[in-house]
């Protein structure tokens, strides 16, 4: 039933521009049912769903099948985005992850902005899902709401990133497969420098599932950190300058919720750790590859 209804969707928005949507996912079935759903549920009639799996264990490509994704497989997240870029042939790409869900008219106002307008890139307002009421959600979803509400999408020193582009934009940005961090920022570096011109769309919102455990936290920024040196050699000031504190925290507006805003530091101070620990780990790693090879 739910391909039929995509098919009919296809047909019916035949002479409208495609827009291919992009989700990388691995171990996503928790979260994946709301995002295809959501996704199911656009106004807008000519989309396809790609849907690039890192060999999930779990349920994750059985959702997808059952939406009619088209399903590739990558590793890495980098060549996830890549082979979902590959993989698109609509007029625009649209970036989404498997833990976040779109309003019905997502879709629609991203494509009547660029088709009517300038801008061919759209940052939307992303908003957290705030499921167990901890305290790590409520200080991610705040970090979230300050960076957004602020519009802050600076490419180097802003902290929001466009999630819909023009193809044309993103097509041929060649990035080491084996990149699992920072690659969605580098693609808007590039994207800007293909003559990009981004509209902010602060009503427009995306629900975002966050990490509401410590250990969830600790283990995503660690696995950032194995990234830090790799994309360093790829784009050094934009790197160096995101993983310092976002400058958002230095504004009027973020001393607002004065608990929340310390909690913005122990935040900083934890991922700082854990992604400190993960580049130790990239490079601990590295030096025993240079020494396995030399005994051979």
């Amino acid at each position: 039933m739910l391909i039929s209804v995509a098919m009919a969707q296809e047909q019916r928005g035949s002479t409208l521009p495609l827009v291919s949507i992009n989700i990388p996912t691995y171990n996503s079935a928790r979260t994946m049912e709301k995002c295809l759903a959501s996704v199911a549920a656009q106004t807008y009639p000519n989309i396809e769903t790609i849907v690039v799996d890192g060999r999930s264990t779990d349920g994750t490509v059985a959702v997808a099948e059952k939406y009619g994704c088209r399903i590739y497989y990558a590793r890495a997240m980098c060549k996830a985005r890549k082979v979902g870029i590959e993989e698109s042939r609509g007029r625009y790409i649209f970036f989404l992850d498997s833990d976040q869900c779109i309003p019905p008219d997502a879709v629609e106002r991203c494509v009547r902005e660029c088709e009517h307008s300038e801008y061919n890139t759209i940052t939307l307002f992303e908003q957290s899902i705030i499921e167990n009421n901890t305290f790590i959600e409520r200080v991610i979803a705040y970090d979230k709401w300050l960076f957004h509400s602020l519009q802050d999408d600076d490419v180097i020193y802003g902290s929001a990133i466009p999630r819909f582009f023009a193809a044309h934009l993103l097509k041929g940005i060649d990035l080491p497969d084996e990149l699992f961090g920072f690659e969605h920022n580098i693609i808007y570096h590039e994207a800007l420098k293909r003559g990009g011109k981004v509209k902010f769309l602060p009503d427009l919102y995306i629900q975002h599932h966050e990490q509401n455990t410590v250990g969830k936290f600790f283990r995503r920024f660690y696995h950032y950190g194995h990234a830090v040196i790799p994309a360093m050699r790829i784009e050094k000031k934009l790197v160096m300058v995101h993983s310092l504190p976002r400058r958002a925290y230095f504004t009027r507006k973020a001393l607002s919720k004065p608990v929340l805003y310390l909690g913005l530091l122990w935040l900083y101070g934890l991922k700082a750790t854990a992604a400190g620990l993960g580049a130790l780990g990239y490079l601990l790693s590295g030096m025993r590859y240079e020494r396995e090879a030399k005994d051979e």
